[in-house]
């Protein structure tokens, strides 16, 4: 019906919910249902959204919680229900650029047929919908001119801390995006040690310097960072190392975890050291940023 068309075109959870497909870990096509993390980025966008016009938005998160599918569906829905919107995807590597284009081709193949817009051409870099003239380009960040020269209303910079050349992209194709009402800058990664491009804008962020809101997203609201224990598994109730803060008795108490969760930690930390597991899954945002 009309009006469920018209909802489907300004409610985006119902539409990820029944237009949206993604590949889950375990490697099945299911629907997008927000996940804790992605419910939070959009409820904190879209309350931006309201009071500016516009989002500035910079999320700081551990791997794999889901932030870049967030992020493609939101801007397939703006670029699929609005005339003249061009979506500019920028990556740290190839191969990250090509995952993320390559979620936004599902959201496309998988669509229903009634809300599915006519597509233009596609190929490995663009996607058009050209009756509304609007579509989507996509980048990596290694020519320091990419994007630049564009005219983009929706961007989406990916594993920004990665980036190897983040102040020539903040200079250029950042600033391709003009200071409009409906206009959109997400700039999302997991941390690469202290200093640089982002985590300079983060600091400024959490000060409340300049447009950009400071998104944190901690790793055990994933509800797949857990592992059942073996038999006789017991928090420590001492530190085992120079880089480890607190022990796993605090931890948990702080962060109000469970013992699935603690011995999924400690795996990972087994894996990657106490510093390791900071930076790739920080539990608060000072913690994510190591020498």
């Amino acid at each position: 019906t009309l009006a469920s068309r018209q909802r489907l075109g300004t409610d985006l959870k119902l539409y990820a919910d029944v237009c949206l497909s993604i590949r889950t870990k375990a490697g099945t096509i299911n629907p997008l249902r927000f996940n804790r993390a992605q419910t939070y980025v959009h409820q904190r966008l879209e309350a931006q959204k309201a009071e500016t016009g516009r989002v500035r938005a910079l999320i700081l998160k551990g791997r794999q919680q889901g932030c870049s599918t967030y992020v493609g569906g939101r801007f397939y829905h703006r670029a699929t229900h609005t005339k003249g919107l061009r979506v500019f995807i920028l990556t740290h590597e190839d191969a990250a650029t090509q995952n993320l284009f390559e979620i936004v081709n599902r959201y496309h193949n998988h669509c229903p047929e009634p809300v599915k817009p006519s597509t233009g051409s596609a190929n490995a870099k663009e996607l058009n919908f050209d009756r509304l003239d609007s579509g989507y380009s996509v980048g990596t960040a290694g020519a320091k001119a990419v994007g630049r020269s564009k005219t983009i209303q929706l961007f989406h910079g990916s594993e920004v801390a990665f980036w190897p050349n983040a102040p020539p992209h903040f200079a250029g194709v950042v600033q391709a995006i003009p200071d409009l009402p409906d206009t959109e800058i997400v700039l999302e990664s997991t941390a690469n040690g202290l200093g640089g491009e982002f985590h300079e804008r983060w600091q400024q962020a959490e000060a409340g310097i300049g447009d950009y809101q400071a998104i944190f997203v901690p790793w055990f609201w994933d509800d797949g960072y857990r592992r059942k224990p073996e038999a006789g598994f017991k928090l420590r109730v001492t530190t085992v190392d120079k880089d480890e803060d607190m022990s796993e008795q605090e931890y948990a108490e702080a962060y109000k975890l469970d013992l699935e969760q603690m011995y999924w930690r400690r795996l990972k930390i087994d894996d990657l050291g106490f510093q390791g597991f900071k930076q790739e899954y920080p539990a608060n945002a000072a913690e994510a940023f190591q020498t």
